[in-house]
């Protein structure tokens, strides 16, 4: 059963650094210079924001995590609620943006900054990095889980060390004034910082992993969340209150560390941080995206070849190598990996809408929301989940708008992933299941 672990299951803690490492990404230390060159110092509010409307997301979530943990929860959730053929999609989706523009961005950008410290060919680091998360995840979840909780530490560490060194280095004048570009900016920069905040929904897809779902998924995203929050926030005010906007303004956070952290903590803080950053979400994509593959197969889309599992470690040695090898033919391919990040968040975006949908479905059962561990009101659930459908279909089209040649080819991809379904279900008298064995 897809789903099923040997040696217990994932724990709280782990659950959460899954969820961090998902969240403070490698955008973080890229983006926050954009950011700070649109909305000045009011990037510390567009912080706010961006994760505000994160959490708009997760609200829902928590309650279908609650209410049924499954292993992969965002396809499953509006594949038994909403529509069959739009989870699909939405997954789909998903898989061309973490392969085409994730896990191989992730790589490169590792490999950058690698290289920036010691000589050596970004697509070489890339390449070792994604062959050593791929080889920790067919050991089983537990291990790649265990990883995940130590490079979260020192991830935490490092973020929060820049903080502390930075603080005493901070000049009020740097921060003001906090709106030089009006709400406007600010707003603008909460849409660009958005897609710094996604991840920690994606928990829900080893839902089936995690000891005590029912109560841990909720309680994951009230402890990942404040604490992205506040790393944030923080950074947000060191960067800009240490060197000044203009300074900051599509800089990398190197620049504000330059000037606060003595030499051998920048080469820590670039380790720690900005690696770390981005090894703890390669991990994560190789925790999540096999459940994906898995349940798919199960529900008769995929080969079943995709759910078999090694017998020693409990893992699904197919799918962990089919997502291997897309990855790292990605990232050796000539096409121009680093200008296709926008691919994730295209993918990102679409997947929290079905799932909203299915949330708004089932909050229509009001004693069924009322055994969920999330402390809020059907009706309240219900207001969050709408409202999070139309803010992502904003942001789906700011994005898309920005990014139009990309975006069409991702659309492109969603309308072959339709066409394979239609052929599956309908030219090959494929049955697909609606209800997950595991509810």
């Amino acid at each position: 059963m897809p789903g099923a672990t040997k040696g217990g299951g994932v724990t709280l803690l782990q659950a959460v650094a899954i969820e961090v490492g998902l969240i403070v990404g490698g955008a973080l230390f890229s983006l926050t210079g954009v950011a700070v060159g649109i909305a000045g110092a009011g990037v510390v509010v567009a912080f706010g924001i961006a994760l505000a409307i994160a959490i708009l997301g997760l609200i829902p979530t928590a309650m279908l995590g609650s209410l049924f943990p499954t292993t992969g929860g965002n396809y499953r959730y509006p594949a038994r609620f909403v529509s069959v053929p739009l989870a699909f999609l939405a997954a789909w989706g998903l898989g061309i943006s973490m392969l085409g523009g994730g896990l191989p961005l992730y790589a490169l950008t590792a490999g950058q900054y690698v290289a920036s410290l010691t000589p050596v060919a970004p697509t070489t680091v890339g390449f070792v990095l994604l062959t050593a998360f791929f080889v920790l995840n067919l050991l089983g979840i537990r291990p790649a889980a265990v990883a995940q909780v130590g490079m979260f530490v020192i991830l935490v560490g490092s973020l929060g060390m820049f903080v502390v060194f930075g603080v005493p280095a901070v000049e009020t004048a740097n921060l003001t004034p906090l709106f030089p570009s009006g709400a406007v900016g600010v707003v603008t920069a909460a849409g660009i910082l958005y897609f710094v905040c996604l991840g920690a929904n994606f928990v829900v897809d080893i839902g089936g992993d995690i000891r005590e779902a029912t109560i841990a998924i909720p309680q994951s995203f009230a402890l990942s969340i404040p604490l992205v929050l506040v790393l944030y926030v923080g950074v947000g005010v060191v960067a800009v209150g240490a060197v000044g906007a203009d300074a900051m303004a599509n800089a990398a956070l190197t620049v504000p560390a330059e000037r606060f952290l003595p030499g051998t903590l920048q080469s820590v803080f670039v380790l720690g941080g900005a690696l770390f950053a981005i090894a703890t979400s390669m991990n994560a994509v190789f925790i999540i995206t096999p459940k994906y593959l898995e349940v798919l197969a199960a529900d008769g889309l995929f080969p079943a070849l995709l759910t078999v599992r090694n017998e020693r470690f409990g893992t699904p040695h197919w799918g962990l190598t089919l997502i291997y090898g897309l990855s790292v033919a990605m990232l050796l391919s000539p096409l121009p990996i680093a200008n296709l990040g926008s691919l994730l968040s295209f993918g990102g975006v679409f997947l929290v809408i079905p799932v909203m949908l299915a949330a708004i479905a089932v909050v229509r059962n009001h004693e069924l929301v009322g055994s969920s561990a999330v402390p809020l009101t059907p009706r309240t659930i219900g207001a969050v989940g709408v409202l999070a459908v139309v803010l992502n279909l904003v942001l789906l089209v700011l994005v898309a708008s920005q990014s139009p040649t990309i975006f069409a080819i991702w659309l492109t991809a969603l309308v072959v992933g339709g066409c394979y379904y239609l052929v599956r279900t309908r030219l090959g008298n494929q049955t697909v299941k609606r209800t997950p064995t595991e509810w």
